[in-house]
């Protein structure tokens, strides 16, 4: 591993220590409505976070979902930039289901260069380099071999809020019928590091932000498959906004654009 990634490591296990510890135990609090929730947990895992990233690599930007909480990786000149979520998957957390993770990317020159999504109560570790594959516990890791929508295991990611007339169930009721199975898992890192796997072999979510998606937008792309905006767009990671995604493998990108997130 480079120092970069040996880093990123450091900081996503003991940011995993941290949610063990506090799983079951933690007050909850709204943010931008009811249903988008963040506990001390989310807090104290960033926290960890940017304290062992700013130890290393003091002139580095940092971007966390919940702000700069040390103010200590706010350079506005380097060209390094970590893109941290330390809680993707709070309600399920806050419910006690075992599916959340921490990401952490790095970015250099507006350009994911490595990324870490750690499940602390599974103990999986996907990481991913620049040019040098993506890995499950330090085993590679390929996108999977699914032919066509009918044999697909999709998973989609939803907002917080979810209106009857919108877009996203537009896409859901328009896949149904011609994936094989689908599923909503509550975490986008997670479902990115699934599809990097082979787990499933597609998946949108259309309201993500750069934290979401920055260290599964690499893994996906360096385990062979395809990660784009709905329209087939590239993303830009680094610009701070909020980016739909559509992943898959190779052979059935294309499928997921043109029958499910292009219908009106």
């Amino acid at each position: 591993m480079t120092n970069y990634l040996s880093v990123c490591k450091e900081a996503s296990l003991a940011a995993g220590a941290v949610l063990r510890e506090k799983l079951g135990a933690v007050s909850v609090q709204h943010k931008s409505n009811r249903f988008d929730l963040v506990t001390e947990a989310d807090i104290a895992a960033q926290k960890t976070i940017e304290q062992i990233i700013s130890k290393s690599f003091p002139e580095h930007q940092f971007v966390g979902e919940e702000g700069n909480l040390t103010k200590s990786n706010n350079s506005t000149t380097s060209d390094f930039k970590w893109i941290v979520d330390p809680l993707d998957g709070t309600t399920n957390y806050v419910h006690g289901l075992p599916f959340f993770c921490t990401s952490i990317a790095l970015a250099k020159d507006n350009e994911i260069i490595c990324g870490i999504i750690y499940n602390p109560i599974t103990e999986e570790l996907f990481h991913t380099e620049k040019n040098q594959g993506a890995f499950l516990n330090n085993k590679q890791i390929h996108t999977s071999s699914c032919q066509s929508l009918g044999e697909a295991l999709v998973s989609v990611g939803f907002p917080t809020i979810v209106e009857p007339e919108s877009q996203t169930i537009n896409f859901l009721l328009h896949a149904c019928p011609q994936c094989q199975a689908i599923r909503r898992t509550g975490s986008t890192a997670l479902n990115l590091a699934y599809i990097a796997a082979g787990r499933f072999d597609a998946g949108w979510a259309l309201t993500c932000h750069a934290w979401d998606i920055a260290a599964g937008f690499l893994m996906v792309k360096e385990a062979g498959g395809i990660i784009t905006e709905p329209n087939n767009n590239s993303i830009n990671i680094n610009n701070n906004t909020t980016p739909f995604c559509a992943a898959a493998n190779k052979i059935i990108h294309d499928s997921v654009i043109k029958n499910i997130l292009t219908i009106q």
